[in-house]
């Protein structure tokens, strides 16, 4: 947010591609990797950052040898799940709003009281999820914005670098196969299994059995129709 400012303007776009160049950023950036693998004796660097996937493009920019993994689940399991984080946060923010500032100050939008959506493109879509989320259309808000950021996956493995860079980790796989899938991730991150992850993955990864979405028919269709054309080039009938 120092580098970029608006960058979290739903108005705005908030991709980050290889046309991109701050080069007091990018120093910043790569000095403080630098000193997070010196203080904790590291080779190699892991993020875990929803916003990146705005950023493929500049990142592998700045980082040519760079791996990305892109989660994924079906739609409905998807915003289920988004809605009931949403609802956490919110009961968070409005018990201590101090919550709500170290969310604000730490730049995530993503949840509780002052979400925003993420623009890609002209930021017509963004600004449609917004306006859908404060009529209280939580439900089709949430697809709407589920097919925009999916869909610029998407278009971003269009290019061959970053699809090459990238791989994409369907939930459903992982909870069938947790191994196979785990050895798949640590293969494309040219990381050996010396923590004995794959075994791990095994023991402890399942499709969870303690909740199903409450949709109720019509707000499935309402998913279905807003999300049905992207997810299905993941794969999802």
């Amino acid at each position: 947010m120092a580098f970029f400012p608006g960058l979290h303007d739903a108005t705005r776009n908030a991709v980050l591609d290889r046309t991109v160049s701050n080069a007091a950023f990018e120093a910043f950036y790569r000095d403080h990797i630098r000193t997070l693998l010196v203080l904790r004796r590291g080779r190699r660097y892991l993020a875990k950052g929803n916003y990146n996937i705005t950023r493929l493009g500049y990142l592998k920019k700045l980082f040519p040898d760079a791996r990305f993994i892109v989660p994924i689940r079906d739609p409905v399991w998807h915003i289920a799940s988004l809605m009931k984080q949403h609802r956490l946060f919110v009961a968070a923010e409005q018990a201590d709003p101090r919550v709500l500032r170290h969310m604000q100050r730490a730049g995530h939008f993503e949840f509780g009281l002052d979400r925003r959506a993420i623009a890609v493109g002209d930021g017509e879509t963004a600004e449609e999820v917004m306006r859908l989320w404060a009529d209280g259309e939580e439900v089709a808000g949430w697809a709407a914005h589920w097919a925009l950021l999916y869909g610029h996956i998407d278009a971003c493995l269009g290019d061959p670098e970053i699809a090459a860079a990238t791989k994409i980790v369907r939930y459903e796989d992982l909870c069938a196969d947790p191994s196979a899938t785990m050895a798949s991730v640590l293969d494309h991150c040219a990381l050996a299994d010396s923590g004995q992850l794959t075994a791990l993955a095994r023991e402890r990864i399942s499709a969870p059995d303690y909740y199903q979405p409450d949709f109720s028919e019509a707000e499935r269709d309402i998913i279905r129709q807003r999300t049905a054309a992207v997810a299905a080039r993941f794969g999802y009938a």
